[in-house]
């Protein structure tokens, strides 16, 4: 085998000599707008979120147990980071906050400018101190779970009361996710109710679905009227997203956040604390994160006319059925969720990649997050090509650093 590159265009060829266009680039010279990658980086971090909640079913069958570990988590992380000294300068001042306001319904104020940032567009129906209502006509993370969904609420929750931690005045408003498209409805509808104004049981934090108060008080939009882009991707907005407090972001924002915060950030921490517990142990976990992952991948590309929409989408050129039709693919991938890499070996034979550890386990456990994407991989290339090839990591030689991602043709006996 040789560590050889063949002939492709380097990505910044021709850099300066015409108007730079925000896009990231194929091995084959094919460009993906920045609007294609940001929606395409949020489907995928959405896929490999339904990954790791399927596994986290699996470990863990009770759906009780399970949201009330994510729930709980989630508050206290999102509690901790915006009642601490950084929280106001990244909530209250940044979305600049009235100083009359009172109350934790300040903190919708982030919920909905991470929705637009997220992909996931709507409107504000309600935004005062004793009701808030936020209407989503979009969720990429659909897809993922009703799991997902009671996290995403606690987590807010979590965001609103880290406000009202340095605000100190005011009453606190009490979310529910009251309609989710994840389970089926016509919208997500998230309400959140001030309880010494509209008065009910008291409930665990998990089971935040309702039953609400106001349900007379819901404003619901109508299919015709409803959006399919977010503000900065819409020209009625001028392609910026502006809050009622005249907040403003513009598209740029997006790709970051899609790609460092996505679904997979609500159940890997409840992973973690199932092996802390002992409620699983970490080999288990790790074998069925990799059952689950390459399964996910075999089905990737197991009908024909997905291999040929994706050699079409990324312009391979006709006769290229080897390892450097995954290895495009993978680095697509890398591009969109911004983790540098470098290309050892590209050829017919095999493709080398070193990859920016760090970036890639995005401050989470090594293990929890190598695992599914090597198995999500080796997955897809048994289908995207043939089950001659395969992906591994290949760590002999490589520096602490980096992850050496390795696609040949590999005999085993024990796959």
């Amino acid at each position: 085998m040789s560590k050889k590159i063949d002939e492709r265009i380097p990505r910044e060829a021709g850099r300066g000599a015409l108007p730079d266009y925000p896009a990231i680039k194929t091995p084959w010279d094919r460009l993906i707008s920045y609007h294609e990658t940001v929606h395409f980086c949020t489907r995928l971090g959405a896929i490999m979120g339904a990954g790791y909640l399927e596994a986290l079913r699996i470990l863990v069958p009770d759906y009780e147990k399970r949201c009330e570990v994510m729930c709980k988590l989630k508050y206290q992380e999102m509690y901790a980071i915006f009642s601490s000294p950084m929280g106001p300068k990244i909530g209250p001042e940044k979305l600049h906050v009235h100083p009359f306001c009172a109350g934790n319904f300040t903190g919708s104020l982030n919920g909905d400018s991470g929705d637009e940032r997220y992909l996931m567009p709507g409107r504000v129906q309600d935004f005062g101190t004793h009701r808030v209502e936020k209407e989503l006509d979009e969720c990429p993370w659909e897809i993922c779970g009703s799991e997902i969904c009671r996290a995403t609420t606690s987590s807010l929750q979590g965001v609103m009361d880290g406000y009202q931690a340095h605000l100190k005045k005011g009453p606190r408003v009490e979310l529910n996710m009251v309609e989710a498209k994840a389970c089926g409805d016509r919208h997500c509808r998230i309400v959140g109710e001030d309880r010494q104004k509209f008065p009910m049981p008291e409930r665990p934090m998990w089971d935040c679905f309702g039953p609400i108060a106001t349900y007379d008080m819901v404003k619901d939009t109508e299919e015709a009227y409803c959006v399919s882009e977010s503000m900065i991707f819409r020209e009625e907005s001028d392609y910026r997203y502006t809050s009622g407090t005249c907040f403003e972001e513009g598209p740029e924002t997006a790709l970051g956040g899609c790609a460092r915060a996505t679904a997979v950030m609500y159940v890997i921490p409840a992973l973690k604390q199932f092996i802390s517990d002992g409620t699983v142990t970490e080999e288990f976990t790790l074998h069925v994160l990799r059952c689950v992952f390459e399964a996910m991948g075999k089905a990737a590309f197991a009908d024909a006319y997905t291999k040929a929409g994706l050699k079409n989408w990324m312009a391979v050129p006709e006769g290229i059925n080897d390892g450097r039709l995954m290895g495009g693919y993978i680095e697509t991938v890398l591009s969109a969720l911004l983790i540098p890499y470098e290309v050892e070996a590209f050829n017919s034979s095999e493709v080398i990649y070193l990859i920016d550890r760090d970036k890639l386990l995005n401050r989470q456990p090594e293990a929890i997050v190598v695992q599914p994407y090597l198995a999500l991989w080796n997955g897809q290339v048994k289908t995207l090509l043939n089950a001659q090839w395969a992906v591994w990591e290949e760590g002999e030689g490589a520096p602490a650093e980096k992850l050496r991602l390795k696609i040949a043709k590999k005999i085993d006996k024990f796959c």
